[in-house]
């Protein structure tokens, strides 16, 4: 990855943390473009955008990134990213099966659990919410648990 790319990254980021959605969306599109397999960048401008009420286009960007993922943990990323995209979109059904592509990645098993617990919570499955519950707590105790970007 270049040094440039990585320049327009934490530019990103850091304009995300403080909440300038605009000029994190254009530093971090600038990093994708890029550097298209950049994972870390690639969720960063998904989140950026579907904080400005851009799901579908957020969704988007995660799915094309999913196939350029250098690791197996960098496409988890995108996966769990997409679920909490999803979710925000309304779409349940496709949260849970993002959801699902990444409980069995290590790290990862708690972001899962608790990402199928808010969706089975929105789709009024209490008991499949209170297990994926216990499920994230466990990892979490653990140290299973991996956070948003």
């Amino acid at each position: 990855m270049s040094s440039v790319a990585r320049r327009y990254y934490e530019r990103g980021r850091h304009a995300l943390d403080v909440g300038d959605l605009e000029t994190a969306q254009e530093a971090l599109r600038a990093a994708v473009d890029l550097a298209p397999s950049f994972g870390n960048a690639r969720v960063a401008y998904a989140v950026a955008v579907a904080k400005a009420g851009d799901c579908p286009r957020a969704q988007n960007i995660l799915r094309a990134g999913i196939g350029r993922a250098m690791s197996q943990i960098s496409a988890a990323a995108m996966y769990a990213t997409l679920g909490d995209v999803l979710v925000m979109g309304g779409d349940f059904f496709g949260a849970e099966e993002a959801f699902r592509q990444v409980q069995t990645v290590a790290g990862f098993e708690a972001r899962a659990a608790s990402g199928l617990a808010r969706v089975y919570a929105r789709l009024g499955r209490y008991s499949d919410m209170a297990a994926q519950l216990a499920r994230a707590a466990k990892h979490s105790a653990t140290g299973g648990s991996t956070t948003t970007p």
